[in-house]
């Protein structure tokens, strides 16, 4: 089954020494665009969590969020900016004196060690204590697991989509099969407005029939619309096929979108009747929103 190209997944881990939260999130796009938000020390690993979601994904904006602690059972691995810290100190004094310059009366807390601990970069996790190894594994299994609940909800959109766009694309084929009936009928009304014509201009009854039959065929060549209407039941058919896969199908389903505009605008150009003429203006509505709805699927 075909998938939406929006949606949301998570896992977590939390084994004592490593604590890791990741979350996926994904929207639209034209191709595959991938944004990992990770601490600077598992940094490394960024291609590996671009590699591993590449995997499942074809289309798509799709924003990673890992969330990392690290709690070795000793604090040796543990080291404080001190030069940071004491930035950080100055800065909320200065914010302090500012706010107290233009309010002398403002409520404001004082400034807590838990609070400088908890600044970027503060608290550095020196990288060699870590085993990055170990560590990949759990990554890996991690993402995989919230790729898993990435996916459901992706193919769980994708089924509703799926019964949208066949319930459309079955009012286009009945529009088209209306059009197969009515079009017949378009030569016989030619006819007899010819010959009509023919006998006002000539003010006589006896008209050359050979002549009219000559026309006839003429104009029977310019209306003929079988080629199109053909094509079209190919493409009917495809769409219904794609619909079926869960590869990723969003552009050929596109590009069938386009094939079918085309098709019915030289239906169009070919009508010469007015019941026709509203067949159509029916069916390119309809290519319109199966048109927008595509642009969801991955």
């Amino acid at each position: 089954m075909i998938k939406s190209m929006t949606g949301f997944g998570s896992a977590h881990f939390d084994d004592g020494t490593y604590k890791l939260n990741i979350e996926l999130k994904a929207v639209n796009n034209r191709y595959c665009d991938i944004t990992v938000k990770m601490p600077s020390i598992i940094r490394q690993l960024e291609g590996n969590v671009n590699q591993e979601i590449k995997k499942r994904n074809f289309r798509g904006k799709i924003d990673v969020f890992i969330k990392f602690q690290y709690l070795p059972e000793t604090n040796d691995s543990l080291t404080v900016d001190k030069s940071l810290v004491i930035a950080y100190y100055n800065s909320l004094k200065t914010i302090k004196d500012t706010v107290l310059a233009v309010d002398d009366k403002a409520q404001l807390e004082e400034i807590r060690l838990r609070d400088l601990a908890s600044f970027p970069g503060a608290i550095v996790i020196e990288d060699s204590t870590l085993d990055i190894d170990k560590f990949t594994e759990i990554l890996l299994g991690t993402l995989n697991q919230a790729l898993e609940s990435f996916d459901a909800m992706k193919i769980a959109e994708g089924k509703h989509l799926a019964k949208d766009l066949a319930t459309r694309v079955d009012n286009i084929q009945k529009w088209v099969r209306e059009i197969e009936k009515v079009a017949p009928q378009r030569l016989e009304a030619y006819r007899q407005s010819l010959t009509e014509k023919v006998k006002e201009l000539l003010e006589e009854a006896n008209v050359d029939q050979d002549r009219i039959t000559q026309e006839c065929c003429i104009m029977a060549d310019k209306l003929d619309i079988t080629e199109e209407i053909t094509r079209l039941q190919s493409h009917f058919h495809q769409f219904h096929k794609l619909l079926q896969q869960d590869v990723g199908v969003g552009r050929k389903l596109d590009f069938l979108i386009q094939e079918m505009n085309r098709e019915t605008n030289t239906i169009a150009s070919k009508a010469n009747n007015a019941t026709i003429a509203n067949y159509v203006v029916e069916i390119k509505g309809e290519l319109e929103k199966i048109r927008e709805q595509v642009q969801n699927i991955e």
